[in-house]
């Protein structure tokens, strides 16, 4: 498989990582779709062949597209992802197997293969513990978008910061400028009208401050609502029953 040149963490947006997430639901979606049809399709159910075949080859793609990118995916980009994917849990390998697998027990399907039972049941027995690691992976792309989130609102923090002592120190100046003006009576008109538009800067600054703060907050809130939230465990034991 050709891949991408990688790119460095910094490089993936939170938009990306966000099309990551939802490719990576979709995969964890349809390896049960696959294993229901291809089960479906060994009891006689002759349109549940065409159907587990353009699932698997959805599925093909869009692990293609996590691991290698694509012209708007980035492919594995983090260490996290590197560990889960080439490290011990093996998702890779593993999710290449279940391809291979799913692609033989169809053939044998088709043919009418004496080994299709045994290869149906081989495939069932790949369901549940491959729809956790699929979670498992979708997972970490939630993680890496609260990586985003956390750096994008630290830096909001820093720059409200910054426009905060900027603004403390304006109105001293206005503060000053207004005094100075009062003392020059008369011809400390015009400068008082400079203090006045210093003092209305001074306003919008502060709608500044209270605007960036307002919309860390609404991001902190988002960032709890990720998509892809997890299965609790015992839906994934309910799945592994419904393909025995």
């Amino acid at each position: 498989m050709n891949r991408r040149t990688p790119y460095s963490h910094d490089e993936v947006s939170g938009q990306v990582i966000g099309e990551l997430i939802n490719v990576s639901g979709r995969q964890r979606m349809l390896s049960q779709r696959i294993v229901l049809h291809v089960l479906l399709a060994s009891r006689g159910d002759g349109a549940a062949l065409a159907v587990a075949r353009d699932c698997l080859a959805t599925f093909a793609k869009a692990h293609a597209d996590l691991v290698g990118g694509n012209a708007h995916l980035p492919g594995v980009f983090s260490d996290a992802l590197k560990e889960l994917y080439f490290g011990a849990a093996r998702a890779d390998d593993h999710i290449r197997r279940f391809i291979v697998h799913t692609t033989e027990a169809l053939a044998c399907l088709e043919s009418n293969a004496a080994s299709a039972g045994e290869q149906v049941d081989a495939l069932v027995a790949q369901a549940t513990p491959l729809l956790e690691l699929l979670q498992q992976l979708t997972l970490a792309y939630q993680n890496e978008m609260r990586g985003i989130e956390a750096a994008a609102l630290k830096r909001q923090a820093e720059i409200a910061e910054q426009l905060s002592s900027i603004s403390m120190q304006a109105n001293i100046v206005a503060l000053n400028a207004r005094i100075a003006a009062a003392r020059a009576g008369q011809y400390g008109r015009e400068f008082a009208v400079i203090t006045t538009v210093l003092a209305d800067i001074i306003k919008e600054m502060d709608q500044l401050i209270h605007s960036v703060v307002d919309t860390r907050g609404t991001r902190e809130a988002s960032a709890k609502r990720l998509p892809g939230s997890p299965i609790p465990q015992s839906r994934h034991a309910s799945a592994g029953r419904a393909f025995q």
